[in-house]
């Protein structure tokens, strides 16, 4: 927490008053400003203010939507929205700011492996960008990663899917009974997948759960790894599954950006966490203990 003080206190203090770094210039608070929350809100309102994004060599700059990001944690949704809204009514008058602004947002709240990962946040520039004058090309390509983005939403309903066991009866996701249900999308012939596995195994919170019967493991694999997969020792207790008929993967179902890809489902199916990988599944359960 100390160290998220001394972040915030650079980028709203000391920052401004001494970085311009390749023609960017962070917004100065008035000295009058002495409340934290105020300094904030001045440097989101004029972030932007002194940047050409005309011009985009600083805009390339990953570094200053990061700034930027850091500042939005920092309000209510409410505020971050708005913040969210003004921005990208701006950069929308520049075609090619339009194209870094999406590529920027797309390397650091879309990709799953990105420590700012965030599909919320993203979903909101997305939504933004589609209710302006953008032209409609690059507006077709916003409206096909929201279709994906808008799927298995976090709080809400997991899309049902079919897969076939080893003894070859089909079932459905949603007839899994259980207060809690780890959905994993994995390759048998992957490493890190086997890495995650046994890191899964040796879980002690997840032992417990699957001890109290409170979670139970389903593993699904595409159908094109139906050999190496009838092979695979996965650990006991797992629930195991093929996509047969493909669906999951072909038709972008849930949105697998890696392998292995993991979910966690409550007991209605709804999603408590999205396209994770172990490390936020592991400080996930860490509230359970």
């Amino acid at each position: 927490m100390k160290r998220y003080f001394v972040l915030l206190m650079l980028l709203v203090w000391v920052i401004p008053k001494t970085l311009k770094a390749q023609g960017f210039r962070y917004p100065i608070p008035s000295d009058s400003i002495l409340d934290r929350h105020g300094r904030v809100t001045y440097m989101l309102e004029h972030f932007w203010d002194e940047q050409n994004i005309a011009d985009t060599t600083a805009f390339k700059n990953p570094k200053f939507m990061l700034d930027y990001l850091y500042l939005l944690k920092q309000v209510s949704d409410e505020e971050k929205y708005k913040y969210i809204a003004s921005f990208v009514m701006f950069v929308s008058n520049y075609d090619e700011a339009c194209g870094n602004l999406f590529w920027l947002l797309d390397r650091l709240l879309y990709d799953s492996s990105s420590s700012q990962y965030n599909e919320e946040v993203y979903r909101n520039f997305l939504e933004t960008f589609m209710v302006t004058d953008i032209d409609a090309p690059f507006k077709s390509l916003i409206e096909a990663r929201l279709n994906i983005v808008r799927k298995n939403r976090i709080g809400h309903l997991a899309n049902d899917f079919s897969f076939i066991d080893k003894q070859g009866t089909i079932h459905r996701l949603y007839e899994i009974d259980t207060p809690l249900l780890l959905l994993i999308f994995n390759n048998p012939d992957c490493s890190l997948c086997k890495q995650t596995e046994d890191s899964i195994d040796n879980n002690n919170i997840i032992k417990s759960l699957l001890k109290s019967d409170s979670l139970k493991i389903l593993a699904i694999t595409s159908n094109v790894e139906y050999n190496k997969w009838i092979m695979h020792a996965y650990p006991k207790k797992w629930i195991l599954g093929v996509d047969i008929d493909e669906r999951i993967y072909t038709t972008r179902l849930y949105d697998i950006q890696r392998l292995p890809s993991i979910y966690l489902l409550d007991n209605d199916k709804r999603v408590l966490l999205k396209e994770a990988d172990y490390e936020r599944l592991d400080k996930y359960l860490s509230l359970f203990k």
